[in-house]
């Protein structure tokens, strides 16, 4: 049966993290590209099939909006129960569980966490919730957060989700907890690199060159992200905390992302990648020496 055929028993839910699919529309693009439904921050769920471990595709889906909502209602409920009474915290590691929590935050009303649910959809098999009053808790999912960093192991997103009234919407850390703000500060930066890593991959070329995202640790403790351009080369550049410039003598600058930008102006352009690049061109061909 396929997943447009009434509800579905063959598939079974997928977390996609925005980098991800930002990805795929490089790879799959189209009717090759997964069908999802959006979740609330960088998350959003579809469907794989149980038989290939491959996605339910847009092209698979193509004028079937209902059949598709009824397979995932059926996956929903064939991720089994949600054991969550009286729980203060959750770490989900099987991923359909966790699809299913995300898409029925019902699901977490027997939990005793202090506050509302946020979600940590740091990886497939690593969706962490606890309550937004927690302070202890979310220090302690950071810790994580950086575990699974060092593990290499592919990510979904380092930016946490609140349940609201409306849904799941980003969680305001920054005015939430200030003490805080340093380490989820590195954690994004840390995510970010690894989802540049993975879409470089993707988008090598012979002729325009794919600036990496790196980390730098500064003396304060800070951590911060860099890429570097050489200068006259067409480049796709991450977006990222500085950028070190080096000219054909070798010499080299640092502008921060803002001053590179502004002293580019128009002819460094945004492109439509997720994450984020721009193009920044190279130097024209000297016709003298054609």
């Amino acid at each position: 049966m396929s997943a447009v055929d009434g509800i579905a028993t063959d598939v079974t839910l997928r977390i996609y993290g925005a980098s991800e699919l930002g990805v795929l529309s490089q790879t799959a693009p189209g009717a090759a590209h997964p069908r999802v439904e959006y979740v609330g921050g960088e998350v959003f769920v579809g469907l794989d099939h149980r038989d290939g471990n491959t996605p339910v595709t847009q092209g698979e889906t193509e004028g079937a909006d209902a059949g598709f909502r009824d397979a995932v209602r059926s996956a929903i409920s064939a991720a089994g129960d949600t054991p969550v009474e009286g729980a203060s915290s959750l770490v989900i590691s099987e991923e359909a569980l966790a699809a299913a929590v995300l898409l029925d935050p019902s699901r977490l009303a027997g939990a005793g966490l202090s506050g509302a649910p946020v979600a940590f959809p740091y990886a497939r098999d690593r969706v962490i919730i606890v309550g937004a009053d927690d302070d202890t808790a979310i220090a302690h999912v950071l810790d994580i957060a950086e575990q699974l960093y060092e593990a290499e192991q592919p990510l979904v997103s380092a930016h946490p989700i609140v349940l609201t009234e409306d849904g799941w919407a980003p969680f305001p850390w920054r005015e939430r907890l200030p003490e805080l703000e340093m380490r989820f500060e590195r954690v994004l930066r840390l995510f970010s690199v690894r989802a540049y890593d993975v879409q470089t991959a993707a988008l090598q070329r012979p002729d325009v060159h794919i600036a990496p995202a790196k980390i730098q640790v500064l003396e304060s403790g800070v951590t911060t992200t860099f890429a570097a351009w050489p200068q006259g080369t067409a480049t796709l550049l991450p977006v990222v905390d500085n950028v070190i410039i080096a000219d054909p003598a070798g010499t080299l600058s640092v502008a921060t992302m803002a001053e590179f930008l502004d002293a580019a102006g128009d002819a460094v352009i945004r492109t439509g990648l997720s994450p984020a690049r721009y193009f920044v061109p190279g130097d024209e061909p000297d016709a003298s020496k054609a």
